[in-house]
């Protein structure tokens, strides 16, 4: 999944930043329900769900390869890359080696 959104390989496109929130994903995908992403500045990553009317906050960290997003868990090390890119509709769209999953903008 190559997108033309991108520049320097390493640097985090601008469109990335700020909070996203699933849309929908493909079956085999395991979400929470109310999964959110708040990407910032500096390769900080917050993602949050709910589960039993509770709100769940992991704070990772991020990192961005060409147009794979790689993450890990500071507090509990588990490292991830996925591809992502830009869809239609400014779209979020991850692809998770063949399963997708698709996060929209929120405005806060």
């Amino acid at each position: 999944m190559r997108d033309d959104h991108f520049g320097d390989p390493d640097e985090v496109p601008d469109w990335l930043l700020g909070q996203w929130r699933l849309l929908r994903a493909e079956a085999g995908l395991d979400f929470a329900p109310g999964v959110r992403m708040d990407f910032a500045p500096g390769g900080r990553l917050r993602y949050s769900f709910v589960v039993d009317g509770r709100l769940h906050e992991v704070v990772l960290v991020y990192r961005v390869e060409a147009d794979v997003l790689r993450t890990d868990n500071p507090a509990a090390p588990h490292a991830t890359a996925t591809r992502f890119a830009l869809g239609a509709g400014g779209v979020l769209v991850f692809d998770f080696a063949g399963a997708r999953a698709w996060f929209v903008r929120e405005h806060v």
